[in-house]
């Protein structure tokens, strides 16, 4: 197996940065559910923001610029070519895409439509996800 060349190398500096802030909501999410109430508006934005941040990630990873959009089923389209793997857990986060608007405008009408435990689901899968997505880093940690 040959070394990774130099624009991979390159390529994945700049997705870890988008997987390191995906790391950072995970955690915040993880925290705000935690919280005595559960903060579970707050910990659902954050969940949405780490499958758009991974996706990103794992699209930068590929070469191909992350677009500037917060819908998760655009993202998993963009990407489903390029990691077919990950198609199915990354159309599970397609539902987070109703969690950024709902828990960040209250003048929109929208509710959330989940539950501390639902939240707590897909933050279980995304760590899987981020942990998948890492894995595919060429370089050591």
């Amino acid at each position: 197996m040959s070394d990774p060349d130099a624009q991979m190398l390159a390529q994945w500096a700049d997705a870890r940065r988008w997987l390191n802030k995906a790391d950072e909501d995970i955690r915040a999410a993880d925290l705000m559910l935690l919280a005595d109430p559960p903060l579970v508006d707050q910990a659902a934005f954050h969940c949405q923001q780490a499958a758009e941040k991974i996706i990103k990630g794992l699209l930068v990873a590929a070469a191909v610029s992350a677009p500037r959009i917060h819908d998760i089923e655009r993202l998993a389209e963009s990407a489903a070519s390029l990691y077919p793997a990950f198609r199915l857990l990354m159309d599970e986060f397609a539902q987070t895409t109703a969690w950024n608007a709902a828990t960040r405008y209250p003048d929109l009408g929208m509710s959330l439509g989940a539950t501390g435990s639902d939240v707590a689901e897909i933050l279980s899968q995304l760590r899987f996800f981020r942990q998948a997505a890492g894995a595919l880093d060429p370089t050591p940690p």
